[in-house]
């Protein structure tokens, strides 16, 4: 379940969270990370270039891999592992 929120006229998607092995599992499926997975998110095209500043230090991991979401054009899935 999503929350979508709006600012002026525009409509803002959240980036969603999940602590990796409560994650959808066709998210999951996108990892090469082999176990050490820790976090999974969910990225609106709105915000694809503005979660770095953000999110790579609040969830300190060492290895963050990032993938296109076929099902949603323009989404980005992120995996945070700590290898």
């Amino acid at each position: 379940r999503s929350w979508f929120g709006t600012w002026g006229r525009h409509v803002i998607e959240p980036i969603q969270i999940w602590r990796f092995d409560e994650a959808p599992e066709e998210l999951r499926t996108l990892s090469s990370h082999g176990g050490d997975e820790d976090w999974l998110a969910l990225i609106p095209p709105q915000l694809t270039d503005k979660w770095r500043a953000w999110l790579e230090p609040a969830f300190g991991c060492g290895n963050v891999s990032e993938h296109a979401y076929p099902l949603l054009p323009g989404w980005k899935v992120l995996i945070g592992a700590h290898a």
